[in-house]
C-alpha cells in the first residue's frame, strides 16, 4: 500500500515539474506588417519592408504587389504568421502638377507648383521603378546626360494625388566621336578580315560594321571576320558610344 502511495506521489511530482519547467508558450505579441505604398496614376504599388505580407485585392508581381483603382480605398494587409492591419490610399484628382525647367550647363532645375509634395520617377524606356522616386517639396535638380532622359512627376495634397505628368530633360551635346584609323583588309582562303586601329576613350562602346548600308555585326576588337565575296563590296566601320551615338564611319572598297 505504501508502495502504491509512493508511486502516486512520484507521478504528481513529475506532472508538477512538467508544467513548471516544461516548454512555455511564446507570449511575445505577433508583429504587424510594415509596408510602403506608392500611387502612380491608377496603379497602387505595395511592398513589404519587414517580413512577408498578403494585401487584400492586390496581385503579386515579382517582389511587389499591384492594384489598379483610381478611387480612394482601404484594404487589409496581413503579415504571414503575424498581425493584420488596415491601410488606406487616397484617390486621383483631375488637377495636374505645374512644372517648368531651368537649364544650366550640365544640370537642370525642376520647379513644381500646385501640390504640397511631389515624387519624381525616371522612366527607363517604357518601364518605371516605383521604388526609386525622388521626393520634392517645390522642386529639385536633375543631372543632364548625353541622352534625353524622361520622367514622371506625381503631386500629393493631403490624401489626393495628381495624375502623373511626363517631362523630358534634353541631352547635352555629345562630344565628337573619333573615327577608326588605317582601315584595311586581308584575305586568307575564303575569309576576308577587316582590320583597323583605334585608341578608345571613356565614351567608347563598340565598333559597328556595315556591308553597303546594312549593319552586319559589332565588335570591340580591331578586326572583323567575313566570308570573302566574289564581287565588289563596300564596307564601313563606325564607332558607337556608350550613349548610342555613332560616328559617320570610314569606308573601304573590296574587289576580288
Amino acid at each position: 500500500m505504501k508502495a502504491i502511495n509512493f508511486l502516486k506521489l512520484s507521478f504528481f511530482l513529475a506532472l508538477a515539474l512538467t508544467y513548471s519547467c516544461g516548454i512555455k508558450a511564446n507570449t511575445k505579441p505577433l508583429e504587424s506588417p510594415v509596408v510602403e505604398l506608392k500611387r502612380i496614376g491608377s496603379k497602387v504599388f505595395l511592398r513589404s519592408l519587414e517580413g512577408e505580407v498578403v494585401p487584400e485585392g492586390f496581385i503579386k508581381i515579382e517582389n511587389y504587389w499591384l492594384r489598379e483603382q483610381a478611387q480612394p480605398f482601404c484594404f487589409a494587409v496581413k503579415r504571414i504568421e503575424g498581425k493584420e492591419r488596415t491601410e488606406c490610399v487616397g484617390g486621383l484628382t483631375e488637377e495636374r502638377v505645374s512644372l517648368d525647367l531651368t537649364y544650366y550647363e550640365n544640370r537642370v532645375r525642376l520647379n513644381l507648383k500646385g501640390f504640397d509634395t511631389y515624387e519624381v520617377y525616371e522612366l527607363e524606356g517604357e518601364r518605371l521603378n516605383p521604388w526609386t522616386g525622388k521626393k520634392a517639396v517645390d522642386g529639385l535638380e536633375l543631372n543632364r546626360d548625353y541622352v534625353k532622359r524622361c520622367y514622371l512627376v506625381v503631386g500629393k495634397r493631403q490624401n489626393a494625388y495628381s495624375e502623373p505628368t511626363e517631362f523630358c530633360v534634353e541631352a547635352l551635346p555629345h562630344p565628337p566621336i573619333k573615327e577608326v584609323e588605317r582601315l584595311d583588309y586581308r584575305v586568307f582562303g575564303d575569309k576576308l578580315y577587316l582590320i583597323w586601329s583605334y585608341e578608345p576613350d571613356n565614351f567608347f562602346k563598340e565598333f559597328v560594321v556595315l556591308e553597303g548600308d546594312k549593319e552586319i555585326g559589332t565588335t570591340r576588337t580591331h578586326m572583323f571576320e567575313l566570308k570573302r565575296k566574289d564581287k565588289k563590296v563596300t564596307y564601313k566601320v563606325k564607332v558607337r558610344s556608350i550613349y548610342g551615338k555613332e560616328s559617320d564611319g570610314v569606308s573601304l572598297s573590296y574587289s576580288p
